[in-house]
């Protein structure tokens, strides 16, 4: 008899069945991000400078000589007497360039680097609980109300007894 009891103590008290599901994701990114800008800047720049000199030099050049004093000479309205005109003119001219062009190139160069390294880490466990409902409860209410039945029906044995 208590091992019929004991057998159906186990059988009503038993919990209701359950599932259990459990998902881990582990997701890692790692990620390298590299810039390189490259500037070429040149820079012309040419200079000319020109000189011109114009040099005109005239000479007159007058010689006069007496040889009879009795006569005149007429030169530019002043009057000469008895002399020999030597007149020489000279006229030189003279012209100076000079052209002196300078160039100058200035070449520059700048490099510019950015790198970025990223990483992360991205975990997510995600557990998934199915439990089915129990109803051993109720048996165990309707054993309950059995036994108290019973003893309601046998309240004259059960008198005896005590």
């Amino acid at each position: 008899m208590k091992k019929i009891i004991f057998i159906a103590l186990i059988l009503l008290t038993s919990c209701a069945s359950r599932k259990t599901t459990t998902n881990k994701v582990d997701i890692k990114k790692d990620s390298i991000s590299e810039t390189k800008v490259i500037t070429k800047l040149t820079e012309n720049k040419n200079n000319t400078d020109t000189t011109s000199i114009k040099k005109i030099e005239t000479n007159d050049e007058i010689v006069i000589i007496p040889i009879d004093p009795n006569k005149n000479i007429y030169i530019n309205n002043v009057p000469y007497k008895n002399v020999v005109l030597k007149i020489k003119k000279n006229k030189s001219n003279t012209l100076y360039t000079n052209k002196k062009i300078a160039s100058e190139t200035r070449v520059k160069d700048s490099l510019g680097s950015n790198k970025v390294k990223t990483s992360g880490k991205f975990s997510e466990k995600q557990k998934k609980i199915d439990k089915k409902p129990d109803y051993y409860i109720l048996l165990w209410v309707l054993f309950l109300i059995l036994i108290i039945y019973l003893l309601w029906r046998s309240k004259r044995w059960l008198l005896n007894i005590l």
